[in-house]
């Protein structure tokens, strides 16, 4: 079975606590330390309510866990990450980081900090973390407990080039997964019943250095995408790259979409795109990310490549998300293109958008339905 992420609840307290307490007795801790340690540390109800904790299960059971909490205006707290000694060395505690820097991202937040325990430096070093200062270790009284941080880098940059191949191997966790995928999939299908099993493509690795993003997508089930994306994306070799028409009206406003309930993003605001087709090709066999764009433009919106003016193309970082997203003016009121659109998808046999929502300043970027990769590009093109 895949490993999966997901929120912890209070029926997760004796298995968070019997973890908590395995994982600190395998760095060699006397007996005696270990019993004050278990009687002072335990994960309660009041942990699970005041923290966001997360689970990484494993058939069914939990075999690791994060608890993360607002430090300060910009600085996510890592106030737990302990690993089953079972499931340690297993790229289970760095999924839990990347994770908990994703979050740092949603919340507006720049830096991570944490307090290591005393053996548990290192590992933080290799991750990109560094020793602010140290105190005392009560389990440890010959060791000191390294005080750590680690800034988090800009999510918006500007691309210059893009160069994208596709792979001929299928995507390894479609491959391991499949029969846990097909009966995800079905159970899906009943709550969504106009969901559709297509093909798309997935992000297996990528650079980006000096405006040039290079990466390599393998070819992929809509299903297992789906699987992969409500699993808390367990596979960290992996994302969700996708194209994003970033329309930016005559005043400035910025035009995003409401997904409507046919589709299984429903509620969501983010600009008009979606996930990239095996067909979206170039002549010489690349990923063309901006033809994905203006298809889903015109699929999405009715607007054609003529009635727009492509600007800057920007990627966005968002955790397992990676929006390529090519800015377009249109010179026509925002009022005005919003009418059009929702007239288009009215009309329009899938009838993907709800509604159109109209960002004129950052104060319209609160509302929590706007996916995080789509508010930080508002904050990046809006003064």
């Amino acid at each position: 079975m895949p490993l999966k992420l997901r929120p912890a609840t209070e029926a997760d307290i004796p298995a968070l606590t019997d973890i908590l307490h395995r994982a600190k007795a395998s760095w060699g801790y006397p007996e005696e330390k270990m019993a004050e340690f278990r009687e002072y540390w335990q994960i309660s109800e009041a942990t699970i309510r005041s923290l966001t904790l997360t689970v990484a299960e494993r058939n069914g059971l939990p075999v690791a866990f994060s608890g993360l909490s607002p430090q300060s205006e910009d600085t996510l707290l890592i106030d737990f990450l302990f690993v089953a000694p079972e499931a340690q060395r297993q790229g289970i505690g760095d999924l839990l980081l990347k994770r908990a820097e994703d979050h740092a991202h949603r919340q507006g937040l720049s830096r991570l900090y944490l307090e290591s325990d005393a053996h548990a430096g290192p590992f933080y070093e290799k991750r990109g973390f560094k020793t602010l200062a140290t105190r005392p270790s009560e389990m440890s009284p010959r060791k000191d407990i390294p005080l750590m941080e680690k800034p988090l880098a800009p999510t918006v940059y500007r691309v210059d080039k893009l160069n994208i191949e596709v792979s001929n191997k299928p995507w390894a966790f479609e491959s391991a997964h499949a029969e846990a995928i097909n009966a995800y999939f079905e159970d899906a299908r009943k709550r969504i019943p106009l969901l559709w099993n297509g093909r798309t493509m997935k992000l297996t690795g990528y650079e980006f250095n000096d405006g040039t993003f290079n990466g390599t997508c393998a070819e992929c089930s809509f299903a297992a995408f789906l699987a992969w994306r409500d699993w808390g994306a367990p596979d960290p070799t992996s994302y969700n790259l996708f194209g994003s028409a970033i329309l930016r009206s005559s005043e400035g406003a910025l035009l995003y979409g409401v997904m409507s309930g046919k589709t299984a993003t429903a509620g969501m605001i983010y600009p008009p795109g979606g996930n990239l087709d095996p067909t979206d090709l170039t002549e010489d066999g690349k990923v063309d990310v901006v033809g994905a764009i203006y298809r889903e433009l015109s699929e999405e919106t009715g607007l054609k490549p003529e009635d727009v003016r492509p600007a800057e193309l920007l990627v966005t970082f968002d955790g397992w998300r990676i929006s390529i997203g090519q800015v377009m003016d249109v010179p026509r009121p925002a009022e005005q293109l919003r009418t059009e659109i929702l007239r288009f998808s009215e009309a329009s046999e899938e009838q993907e958008l709800a509604d159109i929502r109209i960002i004129r300043t950052r104060a319209d970027l609160a509302d929590s339905a706007i996916v995080p990769y789509a508010r930080s590009l508002g904050e990046y093109l809006l003064p």
